[in-house]
């Protein structure tokens, strides 16, 4: 178009002494003979519209004549080469091949095009056909089928959310993600990876709350809430995914969900959209990636698979004959490596955060997040802190229950306390510490501290223990005695012999050797006295009791061991010998300064 222009140009310069039909005439006439100026060759080289220009084609009569008067009735844009552009009508086979194009499988052309072929009845075009309406398509148009949901949504038009307008502690955002590394549980001894939760404040980026746990879980998110909340202030706003870390009864539950106690507004992105949620996915990203690939157990995508099955190896044979591996990091040591990440993140310069003046060196560069967290504190903003007197209970777990007589249930177990009395019947908020169940924090649903309730703490035994132990002795008694006449009426003279190894096993004993056999129940030897010979007890018995160990100490005093005398000395302190002294006195076993001297003190 440009060069028409100065074609024409020329024209109108020779036609102030001529007519405009000699000039056209004087330069068609000097292109013949190459008598043009060079400059004029060029422009006429290229207006004539060939790719790279061509001698060839010059300039004529007919065709600066038709210039002229495009330019007359169009002015300049109407010299512009009329291009006809590519061939955009649709054959009619296209649409029966895009079905075996667009499939989620993402066949190749020549595939789609082999399956195309054993089907298609009518003019049968060329792969190469194929290709070229392909290459016409949009590529969103293209890909439809072939990519869904996320994947296809890359491909369209988005908009970018703006936080500049905001200020820290605004919002929060979370998400968790798996450790791509294995590390040594601590639990089971066993690889593991560990889940990782951590919270982002949208505004300056920075990473404010972490939390580590052993798997997903509305605690491990709770956490992470609750560092973020101590360390860098509540937030006005916690932006989250639907997991279910976020989306549970300990979050969202009205008065005494965590969202309504700290006074945030949960809000969660759109179900199966994590661009909505890019920053968030991002920053997990660029935390845990170069972390994931310090250890050599990295299971990472972009790990050697070779390498990566040779350490799996390794590590399973270490772990099977010594306990750990040297190639795989402890749960104590994995902690430190993931607090240092942070810290370190947190000080790295961030390429999303607006441009500052670098003091040092007069340039402009990027912020890190905790620069960007400073600037704003050094502008007279301030985090909403938590209170120091409400950081402990303040980030409990809770529960609604109802009061009934003093008692709450809540953990599987009742809670007591006195102070609850004049709450029968209302419903109070129930905090409680995830490791320690001994006691519950109750508070009114309004938000006033009542009191701490103890595991049972109204429960006391059905009758006194000493007075229940003397019980048994009694009735202990009372059977063998009928035990005794029955044997003697049966065979006058008789002796009956017990087992010193009961026929049950107990929950307490001084020794944890067991019987090679299971005990009868009663060993009755129907012998002459004078004929009987005593038997040696191979090994002690297992004790049902304290006073059980204690009498038999007192009638075997040739078996004693250094253990058995301390035993012996603190039990004939304790209130249960205190109770049975009377009993023990009348059965001869009671504790004497004669005793202490048999046994060789």
């Amino acid at each position: 178009m440009a060069a028409r222009k100065g074609i024409l140009n020329e024209v109108c310069r020779l036609a102030t002494v001529m007519s405009k039909r000699n000039a056209i005439l004087a330069l068609e006439k000097g292109w013949r003979e190459g008598t043009l100026d060079e400059g004029i060759r060029q422009k006429a080289i290229a207006a004539n519209d060939k790719v790279g220009g061509t001698a060839d084609r010059g300039l004529s009569y007919p065709t600066i004549y038709r210039w002229l008067k495009a330019f007359e009735k169009g002015g300049e844009l109407a010299l512009a080469p009329k291009h006809p552009g590519p061939d955009m009508r649709v054959p009619e086979w296209f649409p029966a091949f895009l079905p075996f194009y667009q499939k989620p499988q993402n066949p190749k052309i020549s595939e789609a095009y082999r399956e195309f072929k054993k089907g298609w009845s009518g003019v049968m075009p060329s792969e190469s056909q194929v290709r070229r309406m392909l290459e016409k398509m949009p590529v969103p148009d293209r890909e439809w089928g072939r990519k869904t949901g996320n994947a296809h949504l890359k491909l369209r038009p988005h908009k970018r959310r703006d936080a500049s307008i905001y200020l820290p502690g605004d919002i929060y955002t979370a998400d968790g993600t798996t450790f791509d590394a294995e590390v040594l549980n601590p639990l089971t001894g066993k690889p593991f990876k560990p889940e990782i939760t951590f919270v982002l404040d949208v505004v300056t980026r920075r990473c404010v709350g972490l939390s580590v746990g052993l798997s997903e879980s509305a605690l491990v998110v709770l956490d992470a809430l609750r560092m973020a909340c101590q360390f860098a202030g509540i937030p006005a706003m916690f932006y989250t995914d639907n997991g279910s870390g976020y989306a549970n009864q300990l979050m969202t539950t009205r008065g005494a969900g965590m969202m309504d106690r700290l006074g945030i507004e949960l809000t969660h992105s759109i179900p199966g959209r994590p661009q909505g949620k890019g920053l968030m996915e991002r920053g997990v990203q660029t935390l845990c990636g170069p972390l994931s690939k310090m250890p050599p157990t990295c299971t990472h995508a972009d790990m050697d698979p070779d390498a990566g099955k040779m350490v799996f190896k390794l590590t399973r044979k270490h772990i099977k004959e010594h306990g750990a591996s040297p190639l795989m990091p402890t749960w104590q040591q994995f902690k430190p490596l993931i607090l240092a990440r942070v810290e370190e993140y947190n000080n790295t310069l961030h390429r999303g955060l607006k441009k500052i003046v670098d003091l040092t060196t007069g340039r402009l560069r990027h912020p890190s997040p905790n620069e960007a967290w400073e600037s704003f504190r050094n502008s007279g903003w301030e985090p909403f802190n938590v209170p120091e007197a409400l950081r402990d209970e303040l980030f409990m777990p809770a529960e609604h229950r109802k009061v009934r007589n003093g008692e709450v249930q809540a953990l599987g177990g009742r809670y007591f306390s006195n102070a609850l009395a004049d709450f029968h019947g209302d419903i109070v908020e129930v905090r409680y510490d995830v490791w320690d169940s001994s006691k519950v924090y109750i508070w009114t649903t309004t938000g006033q501290r009542i009191c701490n309730a103890t595991l049972d703490g109204n429960v006391i035994p059905y009758f006194p223990p000493s007075r229940v132990e003397v019980a048994r002795a009694k009735r202990e008694k009372a059977q063998l005695a009928r035990l005794g006449n029955k044997v003697q009426s049966i065979a006058p003279g008789a002796t009956i012999q017990f087992p010193e190894t009961p026929s049950t096993y107990v929950m307490m004993a001084d020794s944890i050797t067991r019987p090679q056999s299971e005990p009868s129940v009663l060993n009755m030897s129907l012998e002459q006295p004078a004929e009987a010979t005593p038997q040696v007890p191979t090994r002690r018995p297992v004790f049902g009791s304290p006073n059980e160990r204690y009498m038999w100490l007192m009638r075997n005093r040739d078996r004693w061991t250094s253990a058995d005398y301390s035993w012996v000395e603190e039990y004939v302190q304790s209130e249960c010998y205190a109770d049975l002294y009377d009993y023990y006195l009348y059965e001869g076993l009671a504790w004497e300064e004669s005793v202490v001297q048999a046994v060789g003190k």
